[in-house]
């Protein structure tokens, strides 16, 4: 099967197969209705901007999502991060570093998307934090 046009584009880029399906896929890209914690982070380097939500269980990560403004390497870091989180508990999320967004998928082409979307994760966990200190 031929790839599209913007795959092959995105290929050509320096995107691996998997950025590119979880790009195409729009893997994780929404919102979730109720959740425990949203949080936003606009990037100082480039001014992406992901929102990210989580929905927990018992402090598991039972559903992760996210929203952005901003390129394809902030939208597969989003995709990655997501997915990497599933089933995580909150220590766990904690530990999750740009080296394991990369590593998901395989490199990418601007690795400061990376450090961008873990940044959204440690904000989204910091203002979960303190949620639970006012409770």
């Amino acid at each position: 099967m031929p790839k599209s046009k913007m795959e092959e584009l995105l290929s050509k880029a320096g995107y691996s197969a998997k950025a590119i399906k979880l790009y195409m896929n729009k893997t994780n890209v929404g919102s979730i209705e109720n959740p425990d914690v949203v949080s936003t982070y606009s990037g100082l380097l480039c001014g992406d901007t992901i929102t990210l939500y989580l929905k927990l269980e018992n402090e598991v990560v039972k559903d992760a999502k996210f929203e952005y403004a901003g390129c394809v390497g902030t939208a597969t870091s989003g995709s990655a991060l997501t997915t990497i989180l599933a089933g995580k508990t909150l220590a766990e999320a904690w530990n999750i570093t740009k080296d394991d967004v990369l590593r998901e998928l395989y490199g990418l082409p601007e690795p400061h998307c990376a450090e961008l979307a873990v940044t959204a994760l440690h904000k989204a966990l910091e203002a979960l934090k303190e949620s639970q200190q006012q409770k």
